[in-house]
């Protein structure tokens, strides 16, 4: 996404926003693919080649200001943007799974490419030669952006469900529960196995369709949108952890678990209330932001449309506690991904702190809840659902 917008070739505002944006990255010093992969670190490339193209200008731009010697070295200036740009579809030819092991590029071939870039003259074979292996060897990793998180996802889930992938959604968690279809009859313990993922503005329930070695696809079942929801805890002689979502327009209960334990139920619970909390709060502030415009503009409001606009004040036991188990240690994020058909039982817990909006920067920060386990998940890393 953050690439898409720096890119855009249609809007100048845009434009300004890159240039502002690259201004703040240091080069100076650095070797031009180093420079590069500082650059990429923070973003990932459009695929569209005009865009790539605007990116790697404003770059060479600034790498040349921060490096006014590699200027010099130079005959003509626009052979750092020709290198820059061989280098990433280096990058992207060596390293894609696309490509065959036998067609990807050899050193010979770049540096036949490179031949006369310089107005005529050929960059040094050394450098060109150090510039490949280094490519070879660490492949450019952009980080992993909220949306990119949710389009894995959404590929994975199979049937008639909504579309997931907005630019304001995020994954907040994920968590396996157990269905309960009557709290008064006794069922197996893992009858009705649910995997439920927890947006901040929705939630997912699904269903393992199939799980392969590398791969788990969902089968779709439910979604409910936060906004006018309610979470209910109860215990039973049958289910010792319930969880019971309600609407709270009627008081309908739209879907009762059970949670393979107490730590699972408290957080799954917490998450969940913080992130209804919020939703609801700014969805309040939209409404009565939209009362004022019509008051202004001297729109009469039904008396109906006045109730169905009212904003919805959340009860105390319906905002998110705080939750005190010792287990739950607020720290640092861990420096790994956990794909979702990984072991969760292969490492501890932690706890992440969840307060950023729908519109908040994205920051990846998603924990997998499941058999005991509640982990952070670090933006650094791509996880594969």
């Amino acid at each position: 996404m953050i690439g898409e917008y720096l890119g855009n070739l249609q809007l100048p505002f845009n434009g300004a926003v890159l240039n502002s944006f690259i201004t703040k990255l240091e080069f100076k010093g650095l070797a031009l693919d180093s420079a590069l992969r500082r650059l990429l670190s923070t973003f990932k490339l459009p695929g569209e080649a005009q865009k790539i193209e605007r990116l790697l200008e404003a770059f060479g731009q600034h790498y040349c200001e921060c490096n006014p010697e590699e200027v010099n070295r130079r005959k003509n200036p626009d052979s750092l943007f020709i290198l820059s740009f061989a280098i990433v579809m280096l990058n992207t030819d060596l390293h894609s799974p696309n490509v065959k092991p036998d067609s990807k590029m050899k050193l010979e071939d770049f540096l036949k490419n490179l031949r006369g870039i310089d107005d005529g003259s050929d960059i040094p074979p050394d450098e060109l030669t150090a510039i490949y292996e280094r490519i070879k060897a660490k492949e450019f990793r952009p980080p992993v952006d909220h949306v990119s998180q949710v389009q894995k996802l959404e590929q994975k889930i199979v049937g008639k469900r909504p579309i997931l992938s907005f630019p304001h959604r995020r994954l907040v968690c994920y968590c396996r529960l157990y269905q309960v279809t009557d709290v008064t009859k006794k069922e197996k313990v893992n009858l009705h196995q649910r995997e439920v993922f927890l947006f901040n503005d929705t939630l997912i329930i699904t269903k393992i369709l199939a799980k392969k070695k590398s791969l788990i696809t969902y089968n779709f079942r439910a979604c409910f949108p936060l906004y006018g929801l309610d979470v209910h805890l109860f215990d039973t002689n049958h289910y010792q952890y319930g969880i019971r979502i309600a609407s709270t327009i009627d008081g309908k209960v739209l879907m009762t678990f059970n949670a393979p334990n107490e730590h699972d139920r408290k957080a799954f619970i917490t998450d969940l209330r913080e992130a209804i909390l919020e939703v609801t709060e700014m969805e309040n502030v939209r409404i009565e932001e939209a009362l004022e415009r019509q008051a202004r503009c001297g729109i009469s409001v039904s008396p109906s449309e006045e109730l169905s606009a009212t904003p919805v004040h959340l009860s105390p036991q319906n905002a998110p506690t705080p939750v005190n188990v010792d287990s739950l240690k607020r720290g640092t994020l861990s420096n790994s991904l956990l794909d979702l058909h990984e072991d969760p039982e292969s490492s501890g817990t932690t706890r992440r702190n969840s307060s950023s909006s729908l519109d908040s920067v994205p920051v990846i920060n998603k924990r997998i809840i499941g058999n005991g386990t509640v982990k952070c998940l670090s933006p650094r890393h791509e996880t594969v659902f």
